[in-house]
């Protein structure tokens, strides 16, 4: 979750990050634990899920499939989204595919699997742009407007230790521009919000992407680089799930 800012210049953009710090957790799924943080910027990372000492996480064997909402695109929602997927890509090694646009709207209990829209596979990550008002995604936190939220997905009853799907949610009245060129622009609350659906959670430091106000940088810092390495091609294959099962594996 990425608290909403209001358009500010590049001299000013680290002070009101600092202003708007907020104590938060990757929405949906509560973080049950994290990597350690004893020491130096390297290791100020978190993951959302974890099991025993290892993060849940997606195969990154295999390609990451998503969607986005034709509803509410704003101009340069696009070009935003495919330009964080290439970041993603290039720290991971994860590969992405683009299916197109869909007319699935976000929701809070979206289902994994839904063979009727997409086939006998797991549903595409979604990525939206809506309205607070038009959606049961809560895009509040202790009186603070988020400009995005986002949740991995693991399979239906929450078994097994693979993500298989997610969703990012991006508040439509989030006052940014397209664009990476400032911390505050759309570009960066992207990126922000796909690296919560690989599972990787906060930071505490300003400095990284990852930390809940966004670090006042556009890109990921030393502690989400330190992070990523354990979600990414570097960790090793997973087997998938079974689409439309409760975690079975092949």
């Amino acid at each position: 979750m990425r608290p909403r800012r209001s358009p500010v210049p590049a001299a000013v953009a680290l002070l009101v990050v600092a202003a708007l710090l907020v104590a938060a957790v990757a929405p949906i799924f509560r973080s049950t634990g994290v990597q350690p943080r004893a020491v130096g910027p390297k290791a100020d990372y978190s993951y959302i899920l974890t099991t025993g000492d290892d993060p849940v996480r997606w195969n990154p064997c295999e390609p990451i499939h998503y969607v986005l909402a034709r509803r509410g695109l704003t101009e340069g929602a696009i070009q935003d989204v495919h330009g964080a997927i290439d970041r993603i890509t290039a720290v991971t090694g994860i590969e992405f595919t683009y299916d197109g646009l869909t007319d699935e709207e976000p929701s809070r209990g979206r289902p994994p699997y839904q063979p009727g829209r997409y086939g006998d596979r797991w549903a595409p990550v979604l990525i939206a742009w809506v309205h607070p008002d038009a959606t049961d995604i809560p895009f509040s936190d202790e009186g603070h407007d988020a400009a995005a939220v986002a949740s991995p997905q693991l399979p239906e009853g929450l078994e097994g230790n693979a993500y298989v799907s997610g969703w990012v949610a991006v508040n439509v009245e989030d006052p940014n521009p397209s664009g990476f060129n400032l911390p505050g622009q759309q570009g960066p609350v992207v990126l922000h919000e796909l690296a919560h659906v690989l599972g990787l959670g906060h930071a505490d430091s300003v400095g990284n992407l990852m930390e809940p106000s966004g670090g006042g940088v556009t890109t990921f810092g030393p502690g989400d680089l330190a992070g990523l390495e354990h979600l990414g091609r570097d960790a090793g294959c997973l087997s998938t799930p079974i689409p439309g099962s409760g975690g079975s594996l092949p």
